[in-house]
């Protein structure tokens, strides 16, 4: 009886999607720093799959991409294993919203819907007047109005010139970048980094620690474009030239082109774009 209970717990003890991996990987002879040159995840990471310690990982896509990428290097079926990573995700606390307990008030203490209303409208009609009080308390200076106009009118043509002069200096600058310039990622924190293709799959990918220097493939500026989740922390420079921010922070960002002419031509397009705003037609 005893000798058929223990393949049971056997097998229960090999349910996790990182057991498996791991159970692969052994089986390959192969070290988790072998994995790690192969898939260019960091070793903590894949032990945190090994373990399904989802909550040590950067986030939920994470967690698939790092799983699939595990099972190429292992030839495990990585659609198989990216779906039980979710499975996994969605019945961990990990994938779970967290709900704070509440406490039922006593209806009777509660305001009623009447006086509810009564105090928003209230509070919109205090504000309404407010709002006419400061418009009618404030009145015009007639004769700042006209210095003003006429310090518009005399300034308008010279704007113009100097708008287009910037724009055409804006357009030399991105016109003279040199096909070849080194296009370089610096990480300014632990930051994780896409090379999709044309389709918008991801064909590679590569953790970079605080303070580490990639200096993007010529093949990969030609075939690929940049993606990540933590724009914040990827510094870009184009022939040593820093090209500023590539999205908003803590957002995914995808489809950056790594040409360099494209990366100073956004780098300037921001600036570029004010310079050349329409300038109001005279009264």
């Amino acid at each position: 009886m005893a000798d058929e209970v223990a393949p049971a717990q056997g097998e229960l003890a090999i349910t996790r999607t990182g057991d498996r991996l791991r159970l692969a990987r052994e089986a390959a002879g192969l070290s988790l720093a072998d994995v790690a040159t192969r898939t260019r995840i960091t070793q903590r990471h894949l032990e945190a799959v090994e373990q399904s310690d989802f909550s040590a990982l950067p986030g939920r896509t994470y967690v698939t991409g790092f799983a699939r990428a595990y099972a190429r290097a292992v030839d495990l079926p990585e659609a198989e294993i990216g779906a039980a990573v979710r499975k996994e995700l969605e019945e961990d606390e990990y994938g779970r919203p967290s709900y704070e307990a509440y406490e039922p008030t006593d209806p009777a203490r509660l305001p009623t819907a009447r006086l509810t209303w009564t105090l928003v409208i209230i509070v919109l009609l205090l504000g309404s007047a407010y709002g006419v009080w400061r418009f009618l308390s404030v009145e015009p200076d007639e004769a700042l109005i006209a210095a003003q106009t006429r310090a518009a009118e005399e300034s308008e043509a010279p704007a113009q010139t100097a708008a287009t002069g910037a724009a055409a200096k804006g357009t030399t600058r991105a016109g003279a970048v040199p096909a070849d310039a080194p296009v370089v990622l610096t990480s300014l924190s632990e930051v994780w980094i896409g090379f999709d293709d044309a389709s918008g799959k991801t064909e590679n990918w590569r953790t970079l620690d605080a303070g580490e220097t990639y200096e993007v493939p010529p093949a990969y500026i030609e075939q690929f474009t940049l993606r990540t989740s933590i724009p914040q922390a990827l510094k870009v420079t184009v022939g040593g030239r820093d090209i500023g921010a590539i999205g908003p922070a803590d957002t995914l960002v995808k489809n950056i082109s790594l040409k360099p002419a494209d990366l100073i031509a956004r780098a300037e397009g921001a600036g570029a774009a004010q310079t050349l705003a329409p300038v109001p037609a005279k009264r």
